[in-house]
């Protein structure tokens, strides 16, 4: 019997929007936890999500993205058991950030954009907002 190895997604700390005094503590944070963080400002928001993460088969978009200033995490390589204790320190530290994604086979297509639109909803949906805010 043939066994398949597949090799492991590299652990990664997307941040989007983020101030740079936040950007210092997630760097720390990424690193304590054996990740890569990376940041980004809005001019990214027509890209893929796996483009973001550096996964084959995704390239540059051309698209202009809007222009949604919004701060968002983006964890790539992280499984649950391990983003608790990330966002546990993010806590710690006074560097929370409201919207965060892990990145699955269903939205690593999305543009980011679209994801943080989708985030904001649920945001507000979890909190006891508006329920039909978009």
């Amino acid at each position: 019997m043939k066994s398949r190895i597949r090799s492991a997604i590299p652990k990664k700390i997307i941040g989007i929007n983020i101030s740079s005094q936040k950007r210092d503590i997630i760097e720390d944070i990424a690193k304590s936890e054996n990740a890569v963080a990376v940041f980004f400002d809005n001019e990214i928001m027509g890209q893929q999500v796996g483009y973001l993460c550096g996964f084959k088969g995704f390239v540059r978009s051309e698209k202009e993205g809007e222009d949604i200033m919004d701060e968002c995490l983006i964890f790539s390589g992280i499984d649950g058991r391990s983003l608790d204790p990330i966002l546990k320190k993010l806590r710690e530290k006074e560097a929370t950030v409201k919207l965060k994604a892990i990145v699955t086979a269903h939205n690593q297509s999305w543009n980011v954009g679209e994801l943080i639109k989708e985030l904001r909803r649920e945001h507000i949906y979890m909190n006891g907002g508006d329920r039909d805010e978009k």
